[in-house]
């Protein structure tokens, strides 16, 4: 790097730490928007998939929107890296529209030194990228995963509500005239018909449900139990203080759940549990995604990469850079979907290293153009970059 050296004599520490840090900014302001705005608006759409935890199972907004941000990790590990994308060429075009990049080059910039901050930014997006695929992710969804799975077991909350009478099995109805949180609820009648014509009926002040080793049982306190005489044919009305009525048998089966790729961990990705039958047929799927997770924040710097090659190893261009711009977003969008390829392939045949070859091309290309390695294939680029 010899003209860069070159580069920092003529300019001085001071003047390159100002340029590093005017770079950066250009950069880092709109990666974070970018970032934000992106992750909000599909954060929302795929809130919506999760409705039915309000609808079904009666949950609070604060319950919902506290679980839907449990899914925004996996959000970030795909809007990362376009995000980096987006911010280097909204910062390229904007120091290129001032002008302000062909003043860099006449001061004696070097490409690289020009990259510099840009990278770090991105170093920073790759770094954040690795930790949420490797723990944060996975960490993120099994919560989801086992919150939803009680909820969705859970007795009162996804049956008893205000003012409806609730059938949860043939044979047993309850009405609920408030439910209140912690399981508590006021005004209830609970109609037991399930032997025919031994069929109890339970009134009651107020009640309070716990999970028990055999279950969940509602504690009736203030109430009476009708019931028909079978000699007399009369009501027979029994009042308590306390009574308790199991509702075990009515539980949703709940327990141990089968995870997914996205709620793995990498350690057991790459090493699935053949003694499940799950894992023995979906090793292959298992491993290649584990080798994805240390793949996919290089992306981050193939994306980057595409951006610098476009604005910054061509001649200026007076016409604008829109071209070189949707090539570099269509290089990206080719090179995500050559990455999904490879999995599946290495997946298929087990040939794991085929996982990394997409992004390394892709980054080994970028930096030999940047570099100048195929300036004499096009003499339309300029060494200097202006």
């Amino acid at each position: 790097m010899r003209g860069d050296e070159e580069a920092a004599a003529r300019i001085g520490n001071a003047g390159l730490r100002s340029l590093y840090q005017y770079i950066l900014r250009q950069m880092w302001a709109p990666f974070v928007f970018a970032t934000l705005v992106v992750t909000t608006i599909v954060w929302l759409t795929q809130s919506l998939n999760r409705v039915d935890l309000l609808v079904e199972h009666g949950q609070t907004l604060a319950m919902f929107g506290g679980l839907t941000l449990l899914i925004v990790p996996s959000l970030l590990a795909v809007v990362i890296p376009f995000a980096l994308l987006g911010a280097a060429l909204y910062a390229l075009h904007r120091l290129h529209s001032d002008s302000e990049i062909a003043v860099m080059f006449a001061a004696g910039v070097g490409r690289f030194q020009l990259a510099w901050p840009i990278l770090l930014v991105t170093t920073l997006g790759a770094l954040a990228t690795f930790y949420i695929n490797v723990d944060l992710m996975p960490r993120s969804y099994r919560l989801l995963k086992q919150k939803v799975a009680e909820i969705k077991a859970d007795f009162a909350s996804s049956v008893l509500r205000d003012g409806e009478f609730s059938t949860i099995a043939d044979g047993f109805t309850i009405y609920v005239e408030k439910a209140e949180p912690h399981g508590r609820f006021t005004g209830l009648l609970i109609h037991d018909y399930r032997n025919g014509d031994k069929a109890e009926t339970y009134m009651a002040q107020r009640a309070l449900i716990r999970d028990t080793g055999i279950g969940p049982i509602l504690y009736l306190s203030n109430g009476n139990v009708q019931s028909v005489n079978e000699k007399t044919g009369a009501v027979d009305i029994v009042n308590f203080k306390r009574t308790a009525v199991n509702l075990g048998q009515f539980r949703r089966p709940g327990g141990e759940f089968q995870l997914e790729l996205t709620e793995r961990y990498v350690g057991e990705l790459l090493h699935p549990d053949l003694t499940r039958s799950y894992d023995r047929q979906h090793a292959g799927e298992l491993i290649a995604e584990g080798h994805n997770r240390f793949a996919s924040p290089f992306y981050a710097y193939a994306y980057v990469l595409f951006a610098l090659v476009a604005l910054i190893s061509g001649a200026y261009n007076r016409r604008g850079y829109a071209v070189r711009i949707a090539l570099a977003c269509m290089a990206a969008g080719v090179l995500r979907v050559t990455g999904f390829v490879a999995q599946k392939f290495a997946a298929d045949h087990h040939q794991y290293w085929i996982v990394y070859a997409p992004v390394a091309i892709a980054i080994v290309v970028s930096v030999l153009v940047l570099l100048g390695a195929f300036s004499h294939l096009a003499p339309r680029f300029s060494k200097g970059g202006a």
